[in-house]
């Protein structure tokens, strides 16, 4: 985000989507059911950006570029960044972040990557945010502090970031009584931190910037309900979502995903959401078709049919966005619905007796003049429920989930499958005396068996209850020749249980692993991994794996 390089490439993508594409109406941003901007860097097209659909722009204010000097800032790039945004139309908001080589720990000034990411002295961060505040008084009201709390962009504490904040909102609030702060949270949904942080600072934020990872946007509707529910305060806080498509699929994915974001967002009650990849004519054009389609249609509420998932927008003519985990067959009333896909194409749809069946997958399709019969039931299911990913049985009342693994795996209520294309995970499979089985390379630094647990068995579950994780390996050759830990998603952030050495053993042996304080909350789109880094003689073999509520 902060890379000058980055800037010469968001020119050059931004010229070629606005050559390769017709210009649209300023509006077509507006017309959609939650504002949408780009997360961009100086020198961007900005009205490329407009006329894609638009509203919002994302900046970053390098202090560590600003002020390479103390006292002689340099502000030009940043003022024609935003001087140039506005003129375009836009909203910016400026994220403040990075530090100095001369304001960071002494330690750490001889490497600028390193530097530039640690926590500053909050007297001199409080200067510059005034600084900042002052100078663009009046040109931006929503100033986010730091642009994520994770590794490697932020490389302080939670309680030093909490003094970052306070600093920034008594600067801000100082100089423009207007201003509003934007909370930075880590990359994934870390429920726990953000309960933290709504406990220990809620006055000191206006608005929650999520930055999920490596999930689908449906995967947000869960985790969002949850802190609508259960961890914002009565009244609540605007929410952004700063969605990066390339941490949920490949480029073929990106249509679906922002129609589905679009989607999600306005089902659950997000304020803005923020792209942070370049835009394309292909952007451009999914933005104009939800544009066309969905335009500001209030959302009603869901229903579900067998595994397809309905989002239902109200108006004349109401309008769905449903989609399927695998591909299925929907029907909806109305002999005159049409199938429209994420770039404006026109899908094959069945009219007989006045109803529509229409084919879906993952990818989400648009079903324009669905009858009043499905927006009735839209309504119900929303004064009761929330919307939830489709497809999938109820493991609400089961005492635990399992995986048996191998070249296909035996999954129930226990997935590591949707795992196997990821860097970094054993994706060996193997066979030892016959039986199939999952085995680490840590020669080609494939360490990780990353799970995830049913979100209907256990899901955020607050550190109330116990949790075992009961892991079937192969014997070691030798005592202390072959081990493994479990990197888990808790209450306090993804930690490591203890270090363990597989049994000595010439046949399969079972770990038992006990949690405390899971939190299960696909924080980084995952619970759990096996992890064998540890090993440098022999790669750790695993046949099952079963996770068991143990109780409080």
């Amino acid at each position: 985000m902060r890379a000058r390089g980055l800037a010469r490439l968001w020119v050059a993508a931004a010229c070629v989507a606005a050559l390769a594409a017709p210009a649209r109406p300023a509006a077509v941003g507006s017309a959609l059911p939650v504002r949408v901007g780009f997360v961009a860097a100086e020198g961007a097209d900005f009205a490329a950006l407009r006329r894609g659909g638009a509203e919002s722009v994302k900046l970053v204010a390098d202090w560590s570029q600003i002020e390479p000097q103390p006292g002689e800032p340099l502000w030009d790039l940043l003022d024609r960044a935003v001087d140039a945004a506005r003129a375009a139309g836009l909203r910016v908001v400026l994220v403040l972040a990075y530090t100095p080589g001369w304001a960071a720990p002494a330690a750490d000034r001889t490497d600028p990557a390193v530097a530039s990411r640690q926590p500053p002295p909050v007297d001199r961060w409080e200067r510059f945010v005034r600084a900042a505040a002052t100078r663009y008084r009046g040109r931006v009201r929503d100033w986010q502090i730091w642009t994520a709390r994770s590794l490697p962009v932020f490389r302080g504490t939670t309680r030093q970031y909490l003094h970052l904040l306070r600093a920034a909102r008594v600067a801000l609030r100082d100089a423009d009584s207007f201003a509003r702060v934007v909370l930075a949270t880590p990359y994934g949904l870390d429920l726990p931190d953000l309960r933290g942080m709504v406990q220990e600072a809620s006055g000191e934020f206006d608005v929650v910037s999520l930055q999920p990872r490596g999930i689908r946007p449906d995967g947000l509707l869960r985790p969002l309900a949850t802190i609508r529910e259960r961890i914002l305060p009565p009244g609540g806080r605007p929410l952004w979502l700063e969605w990066d498509p390339l941490s949920a699929g490949p480029r073929s994915t990106w249509p679906g995903q922002l129609v589905m974001l679009v989607a999600v967002a306005a089902a659950a009650g997000v304020e803005e959401v923020q792209w942070a990849a370049e835009p394309t004519a292909v952007t451009q054009m999914v933005l104009a078709t939800a544009a066309r389609h969905l335009g500001r249609r209030p959302y009603e509420g869901f229903v579900v049919r067998g595994p397809v998932l309905l989002l239902v927008f109200g108006g004349d003519p109401a309008v769905a966005v449903a989609w399927s985990g695998t591909p299925a067959a929907v029907t909806v009333e109305g002999e005159a619905v049409r199938a429209v896909g994420p770039a404006g194409d026109e899908r094959p749809v069945r009219s007989a007796a006045g109803r529509t069946t229409v084919e879906v997958g993952p990818e989400p399709v648009l079903l324009v003049g669905i009858g009043p019969e499905e927006v009735a039931e839209a309504r119900r299911m929303r004064s009761r429920d929330v919307p939830l990913p489709p497809g999938g049985p109820d493991y609400s009342a089961s005492p635990e989930v399992s995986a048996v693994l191998g070249r296909v795996n035996q999954e129930r209520g226990l997935y590591n499958m949707a795992y196997r294309t990821w860097r970094g995970e054993a994706v060996r499979a193997v066979s030892v005396d016959g039986v199939d089985a999952l085995g680490t390379e840590t020669a080609a630094e494939r360490v990780y068996v990353r799970f995830d647990v049913d979100d209907s068995f256990l899901y955020f579950v607050d550190g109330r209850a116990a949790v075992e994780i009961a892991v079937e390996v192969r014997g070691a050759p030798a005592p202390q020749t072959v081990g493994f830990n479990v990197l888990y998603d808790s209450m306090s952030g993804y930690r490591f249980t203890p270090w363990q050495w597989v049994d000595a053993s010439p046949g399969w042996v079972i770990h038992t692993v006990r949690l405390p304080d899971a939190a299960f909350a696909n924080t980084w789109g995952f619970d759990f991994a096996l992890n064998a880094a540890g090993n440098r003689r022999e790669d750790l073999v695993v046949r099952s794996v079963t996770v068991r509520k143990v109780g409080p």
